[in-house]
């Protein structure tokens, strides 16, 4: 079981990720820049309780990686990127960040938020679309040697 220092901190990149899905389904209409979407998250119900760096950090890699990213999520599905929805699209490029920066996630935990955040923010079904990309990248490519 997790300590109270590890929850805390666990809660704290929920919220970061919460927030950075809606900063990058916002992206995806307006081309805000990174400097942009962190000055108006400043203002969000979840922004205290969020690792504000962590998320600020993923804003910055996710946009200026999206074409990498997007790379990787068509190469495990057997959609193209254009026909995935906005919301689901921007958990998958959460969940690619994660996989390729913080190898100190599990594998299985990036999985799970994914999920919970296309269940609460996503689709209907979504979230089964989300599983099978990314359980298809992990078992597919080496989270050291992803982005090489």
């Amino acid at each position: 079981m997790a300590n109270p220092e590890e929850r805390s901190a666990n809660y704290a990149r929920q919220s970061s990720r919460r927030l950075a899905l809606q900063a990058l389904y916002q992206c995806q209409f307006t081309q805000n820049s990174v400097t942009e979407l962190v000055e108006q998250y400043k203002t969000d119900e979840y922004w205290k309780k969020a690792d504000q760096d962590y998320f600020a950090e993923m804003i910055k890699v996710c946009l200026a990686s999206e074409e990498k990213f997007d790379e990787i999520i068509d190469g495990a599905s057997d959609y193209k990127v254009a026909q995935i929805d906005p919301i689901e699209l921007a958990s998958l490029r959460i969940a690619v960040y994660e996989y390729c920066h913080s190898l100190f996630i599990p594998e299985n935990v990036i999985i799970a938020e994914a999920i919970r955040l296309c269940k609460r923010f996503g689709a209907d079904e979504g979230y089964k679309f989300v599983n099978a990309i990314l359980d298809n990248i992990c078992k597919t490519q080496n989270r050291l040697t992803i982005l090489q």
